[in-house]
């Protein structure tokens, strides 16, 4: 009898010990560094990866969002104490020297308890991370930009509490679809500023030269400037090189356009611009302006408010003729304008 109740002891106790931190295991296969950091506001870990590339640990957190990062990508998570979660991540990209990275925002899959919010969160991220629903709602009006992000909201939160009951989380998403709609608000009021430059004369630069010396606009005058702003920490920026190099490579050697690379490193993060741009073999012209965000020419054109990467189109004359064009990536678009500017 004494020894039932020891074990019934004992059990309830392995129960109360597992409610009180989150078992977090997995396997990163080709990682992007050596360790994966859980963090949000209020809390940090670095979990340290085996030889083989796996990890296990207990987190002891309180309910909420993390992220979970690898060294170069990241995803949203919601953990709390009592999930036991496996993690995999399989490579589904090359880098630029052809080896297979672990890619976060395409192939993670989770496991065990607390899995189906994390990999619903995932797949619903995954799905809205492109540039398409973007430019559908900054292309509406601003009646339709309500609408639109409204019923957004309402079928997220309908979906999302078909999965799960908890009230935390489900308080956490309410918020965050509110700074949803809050923040794509702000980037369409934004967007209509920056609309407004068009036909104006472009504001004025004279940056350093990757190849000696300064260059002002007023220098690349009588060609058309496609301007990329952009900076080597800037992870949409990189997402754009093969993209940027495959339009460079389409569109070189046209008398009537030029491609300018503006970056917004600081000073002191000379080199590295420099060996980015050799590394990407990135060609075309590139500068470097001359105090990071702080650059008049980042402010004059409202990109300290938009954010990078920007894309600017400006005429020989130097006058605005797109004050916020379509990235690389998104061809279609770019290229007819490119090819009826002539």
């Amino acid at each position: 009898m004494k020894k039932i109740i020891v074990l019934i002891i004992i059990l309830i106790i392995s129960c109360n010990t597992n409610n009180n931190y989150v078992s977090f295991k997995g396997k990163v296969i080709n990682p992007s560094s050596d360790s994966l950091l859980i963090y949000n506001n209020d809390y940090k870990k670095t979990i340290k990866l085996n030889k083989d590339n796996s990890f296990s640990d207990t987190l002891n957190i309180k309910a909420g969002q993390y992220i979970i990062y690898d060294g170069k990508y990241a995803v949203w998570s919601y953990l709390k104490n009592g999930y036991d979660i496996e993690m995999n991540v399989k490579p589904s990209i090359l880098d630029s020297t052809g080896n297979q990275k672990s890619n976060f925002r395409e192939s993670i899959n989770f496991k065990g308890k607390g899995s189906e919010i994390n990999n619903f969160l995932f797949e619903y991220n995954l799905s809205q991370s492109g540039m398409d629903l973007y430019d559908q709602i900054m292309s509406l009006d601003s009646i339709g930009i309500n609408t639109a992000l409204d019923s957004i909201n309402k079928i997220y939160i309908k979906e999302v509490s078909k999965i799960t009951n908890d009230k935390i989380f489900l308080e956490l998403e309410k918020t965050n679809r509110d700074n949803f709609k809050k923040s794509y608000i702000s980037f369409w009021n934004t967007k209509q500023e920056i609309s407004k430059h068009n036909g104006k004369k472009s504001p004025y630069f004279n940056y350093e030269n990757l190849l000696g010396g300064t260059t002002s606009i007023d220098d690349l005058k009588g060609k058309f400037l496609y301007i990329d702003i952009w900076a080597t920490w800037c992870g949409p920026c990189k997402d754009e090189f093969p993209s940027f190099r495959k339009l460079e490579e389409k569109y070189h050697g046209l008398d009537y356009l030029d491609f300018v690379s503006i970056s917004i490193d600081k000073i002191t993060d000379r080199e590295k611009w420099i060996e980015m741009i050799e590394k990407e073999k990135l060609y075309g012209i590139h500068l470097l302006a001359d105090k990071d965000w702080k650059s008049q020419y980042v402010i004059d054109n409202m990109i300290d408010m938009s954010g990078i990467p920007r894309y600017i189109i400006v005429d020989p004359e130097g006058y605005i003729v797109n004050s916020d064009a379509p990235r690389p990536s998104q061809e279609k678009k770019l290229y007819s304008i490119i090819d009826n500017l002539n």
